[in-house]
């Protein structure tokens, strides 16, 4: 099934990790130490909204990390505007933006340390493309994941964030591998799946509790299209 796979390229968040305990409940333990009270649900429904706004459609390529970071701040700004005039708006960012940067904001989705152990044993090289900024480093660090991948491709250093063709090009290029001979596996349809269709890629959607030891056995969920 992967015989003719040289390079396996994955997203991050939503994909191997995920936000612990959710998106929204960070969100709630952080605001909570200054008495602040959020709903978990509505704020991590908000966050998404003001991310898809901001980056997606107000901030043009080429990106960096400086301009990463702006973008985020003014995601924060709008999602949490009625907070605006507190005296520690600031900081409130300055430590929401920092917690991202730690392990303990995401976990590793079960079964994943072992279907990368069982690529790398069979010579097939593993990546990252992932809308995530540079925070994600320390984060792979911190749960140990970080040396087992050969690149990581972040929108905010390369330039382009997904579903950006360019930055999956970008990918394909640094390997000197055809589109063919690569497999991108990733959560959501709109930034990972349909541009690994029209570049011809292989795609594995996942979704729900997936569960990474069973991939090697699930041929027929392996879209070879």
């Amino acid at each position: 099934m992967l015989n003719d796979i040289k390079v396996v390229f994955l997203d991050a968040e939503g994909t191997f990790l995920r936000f612990y305990p959710s998106l929204g409940e960070i969100y709630k333990n952080l605001f909570g130490r200054y008495g602040i009270i959020v709903d978990p649900g509505k704020t991590e429904e908000a966050l998404r909204s003001a991310y898809r706004k901001v980056f997606q459609e107000t901030i043009k390529p080429p990106l960096n990390g400086e301009i990463c970071k702006e973008a985020w701040k003014r995601v924060f700004e709008q999602v949490f505007k009625h907070l605006k005039s507190y005296p520690q708006f600031e900081i409130l960012f300055k430590e929401a933006f920092d917690f991202f940067s730690k392990p303990e904001c995401v976990e590793v989705i079960p079964g994943f340390r072992e279907f990368i152990n069982s690529l790398k044993k069979r010579g097939i090289k593993c990546a990252i493309i992932s809308n995530w900024d540079c925070r994600l480093y320390s984060v792979l660090e911190g749960h140990g994941l970080l040396h087992h991948f050969d690149a990581v491709f972040l929108g905010c250093e390369v330039g382009y964030l997904k579903p950006d063709l360019r930055i999956f090009q970008i990918a394909l290029d640094h390997f000197k591998v055809t589109p063919e001979e690569t497999l991108m596996i990733g959560d959501s349809l709109k930034d990972d799946i349909e541009p690994a269709k029209q570049l011809q890629m292989k795609y594995l959607h996942i979704s729900g509790d997936f569960n990474f030891k069973n991939l090697l056995d699930l041929q027929p969920k392996l879209n070879f299209l």
